[in-house]
């Protein structure tokens, strides 16, 4: 089959293949060829041809968003980080214990996500082991996914706090069973012990299994991380001593940092999860790019429901550069402090790389998914404009 449409094929921040008149050559879920469809359509006679009448994109990755928010997300926005967990979401999460309430959501989450193009994720979960596995399973059916559920064994409340004894043990045992399809998932320092996130850290190290958590969302959060850890000079270094940076570890947010923080990242090749719709919503602040890209850190973009309002990454695109676009030109209209680095100008083709290919190479799966090179497996939207 070739599939005609114009196709957009992200290759990296700056580059994008596109294809006015383009066709795709599809063949036992494999992409076969790709480029003009006047020129496939001569070199493949035998094969038919779907008219699109759209855009041909890849399919998004989305690499931080927390499936258990879903039904809330985009709910209490205006409410700053802390408050927020701790009035709405906290709670919402405590549903999940009843295994009838887990299934109806699920059901309901997945069809949402393929409905708005997204086929490749990491995924918070709730604490409850029953909504990690049955999301790990049912997701199978939809995508990639990599998908913790996250821990808390300090600062929490009764109803979703554990045993650190119990965590590890758990951890454990969920690690063997799904290696790199699984997410060590401390939820973020405060309600984590630092013996829980050495020992988690080692597990996840022992099977390939990646590691998500939060970092400097906001800052009470970061005055409360010195409070419980004030032998380590920044909220980076907590992590740093527990063993959880690294290059399968994705911190979502990484807004406040100091110099010394982003030097850590950058040499222990530790990913970052953008979400610009989230950091809006919880009056979080702006993600300085201009440092991320100075430092060489790695980052895609990611919709951080259910702070985030939407599933969609195209919104988390527009978001992406309307709000680095808009602090460019007031800061070309006020000029550079001293110091300050550029903020840069954020393309569509940036942009569209970030929801694309950059997740995927982040996830380890860029080799079969991302983008629309030839051998990769047709996993692509169509957009009608």
């Amino acid at each position: 089959m070739i599939y005609r449409g114009k196709i957009f094929n992200p290759q990296s921040s700056t580059k994008c293949d596109i294809y006015e008149n383009g066709g795709l050559v599809v063949e036992k879920g494999k992409i076969v060829d790709i480029g003009d469809y006047e020129k496939l359509k001569k070199k493949y006679k035998n094969l038919e041809t779907k008219n699109t009448n759209g855009a041909i994109f890849p399919a998004f990755t989305d690499i931080h968003l927390h499936w258990v928010q879903n039904r809330v997300k985009g709910t209490f926005s205006g409410t700053e980080l802390l408050p927020w967990l701790k009035k709405y979401i906290w709670k919402e999460e405590s549903k999940f214990s009843k295994k009838e309430y887990t299934d109806k959501m699920l059901a309901k989450f997945y069809k949402e996500l393929a409905e708005n193009g997204t086929r490749n994720a990491v995924i918070y979960s709730s604490v409850h082991k029953y909504a990690l596995e049955k999301a790990i399973s049912e997701g199978k059916k939809y995508g990639n996914f990599i998908i913790g559920n996250v821990l808390m064994d300090q600062n929490s409340p009764d109803y979703l706090q554990m045993k650190t004894a119990d965590e590890i043990k758990l951890v454990e045992s969920l690690a063997k069973k799904y290696k790199e399809k699984y997410a060590i998932t401390p939820r973020f320092a405060p309600t984590c012990s630092m013996e829980l996130m050495k020992k988690t850290a080692t597990i996840a190290k022992k099977y390939g299994s990646f590691i998500q958590t939060h970092l400097s969302e906001n800052k009470s959060e970061i005055a409360w991380v010195r409070e419980l850890f004030p032998e380590q000079k920044t909220y980076t270094e907590v992590y740093e001593k527990a063993g959880l940076l690294g290059k399968r570890t994705i911190l979502g947010h990484a807004i406040h940092l100091e110099d010394r923080e982003l030097e850590i990242l950058k040499k222990t090749g530790t990913n970052i999860a953008h979400c610009p719709t989230s950091n809006i919503a919880l009056l979080s602040g702006r993600m300085p790019v201009e440092k991320f890209l100075k430092y060489k850190i790695p980052f895609a973009l990611a919709t951080d429901i259910g702070a985030g309002p939407k599933l969609s990454m195209m919104d988390t695109m527009s978001a992406y550069m309307d709000i680095h676009n808009d602090a460019r030109a007031k800061q070309q209209k006020n000029g550079l402090k001293k110091g300050e680095l550029e903020i840069p100008e954020i393309t569509f083709i940036d942009a569209f790389y970030r929801a694309t290919l950059a997740g995927a190479e982040i996830m380890g799966i860029s080799k079969d998914h991302g983008n629309l090179n030839k051998g990769k497996k047709a996993e692509f939207i169509v957009i009608d404009f």
